[in-house]
């Protein structure tokens, strides 16, 4: 299912230039496959949810939109200009400065709480330390050695 809608592209699109009626499937999942990638960095707990128009926070769809929309300029007009799209250009500027701010945290998504680390986590835990040892974790169950005694 697709994170954008029609709407959410063609309010990107300049109306008499480009009217986009229907969303290129392949087009969009590329688009936002990029993006949640790079947002999962900020957000690893929520990026996996939004995983429909709906659930999708408008900062992250008017981000997949402008993407969606400067390549899709491109492409269309490929074959009329000799360089990139100048608007096109423009959208993906605007859209990584979006995506940094959000990464670095000067961009904060409403509704969506970001990870903190409150404290140090340490290993082995008393919790692993009453497991058995596995062939993937051996470090599990009792310490094999104790501190501060001679041997």
């Amino acid at each position: 299912m697709q994170r954008i809608r029609v709407e959410d592209a063609q309010a990107w699109s300049e109306r008499t230039k480009l009217t986009i009626t229907q969303l290129d499937a392949d087009l969009a999942t590329q688009i936002e496959t990029r993006v949640l990638a790079r947002l999962t960095v900020a957000y690893p707990d929520s990026v996996g949810t939004w995983v429909s128009s709906d659930t999708t926070p408008q900062i992250v769809k008017t981000v997949i939109s402008m993407l969606y929309v400067a390549w899709f300029y491109d492409r269309q007009y490929s074959e009329e200009q000799q360089s990139l799209n100048d608007y096109a250009v423009l959208l993906r500027s605007e859209a990584e400065t979006l995506i940094l701010g959000i990464i670095d945290g000067s961009i904060v998504i409403p509704g969506v709480l970001v990870p903190t680390i409150d404290s140090p986590a340490y290993y082995p835990t008393d919790a692993s330390s009453a497991l058995q040892p596995t062939s993937l974790d051996s470090s599990l169950g009792d310490a094999a050695f104790s501190m501060g005694k001679v041997y």
